[in-house]
């Protein structure tokens, strides 16, 4: 089965000079450019190829491999805007359309957005939508506490950040539970603590019930959520300096920023401590 927006593997059914024709028993007949075709391409090879439709509407293959398909949610970036929508950058030569209805909010160019690949049953045509409660929220999560779950961050809110669970549930990580910098768009394991009545779920990034952190390491996030990532007390820091911020020994410290730095949540520098930030 072939379906436009996916990545797939199609046989050839002939080869021409401006290209090659592959053969779809969904789509017809679906041609690649010659500028994609492999040297020594022969009927009835295989090729792994994206399919999307032309600017007049043909099936059109590419090798090039896009930043999403059809069902993903991506965070891409607004190339312009115009009198038809917004046009997204997502690695293809013909952008990515956000009809003027599916922004939420209307998009701004230059900006990145959170969006969800669907093919638009009247004109088959790729699209994106930032409208994301078309496609979260719909069905009643069923979770019990300590499940693993995959989660997408959608946005930052002043109780802590919404994310998308499992692509099919909206969740929230309250701000106390969150030691690591998090950024729109980005997936990462988490675990359920809890399935409220509204539909939504408290997510955490450690496994309910695990051994509380060590007090010296929650005052040294503490302290690095409060001056925005960075406390000026590094490896080499006077252990006067240490003693003053956090009541405790060099040692004491060095072992706390240690173990924080082996969890992945901060990077260790001579004289100050960092939140890791965005790859």
């Amino acid at each position: 089965m072939s379906t436009l927006g996916q990545w797939q593997t199609l046989f050839v059914d002939e080869v021409a000079g401006e290209g090659v024709y592959l053969r779809s028993t969904d789509l017809g007949e679906v041609f690649l450019p010659a500028e994609q075709a492999p040297e020594e391409i022969e009927v009835g090879d295989s090729l792994s190829v994206f399919v999307y439709l032309d600017n007049m509407g043909h099936p059109t293959a590419t090798r090039t491999k896009p930043r999403a398909q059809v069902g993903d949610f991506a965070l891409l970036q607004v190339k312009q805007v115009n009198k038809v929508g917004a046009f997204l950058d997502w690695g293809l030569e013909k952008d990515l359309l956000v009809p003027f209805n599916e922004q939420k909010p209307r998009m701004q160019p230059e900006r990145s957005y959170l969006v969800k690949l669907y093919l638009d049953n009247a004109s088959k045509r790729i699209c994106a939508s930032s409208n994301l409660n078309k496609f979260v929220g719909r069905a009643k999560p069923e979770y019990k506490s300590g499940d693993v779950v995959e989660v997408i961050v959608a946005g930052k809110t002043d109780l802590g950040f919404k994310v998308i669970v499992d692509e099919l549930h909206w969740g929230l990580i309250f701000h106390n539970r969150v030691h690591r910098n998090l950024f729109v768009g980005q997936r990462l394991s988490a675990f359920v603590q809890n399935c409220r009545e509204d539909g939504k779920v408290d997510i955490v990034l450690e496994a309910p019930g695990m051994a509380k952190i060590d007090p010296l390491k929650q005052q040294i996030l503490d302290e690095l959520n409060a001056r925005g990532g960075i406390v000026p007390l590094g490896d080499k820091s006077a252990p006067d300096a240490i003693k003053r911020m956090f009541a405790t020994s060099k040692a004491n410290y060095k072992k706390a920023i240690g173990g924080l730095f082996k969890e992945g949540i901060i990077d260790i520098e001579a004289t100050q401590i960092k939140l890791k930030t965005r790859p």
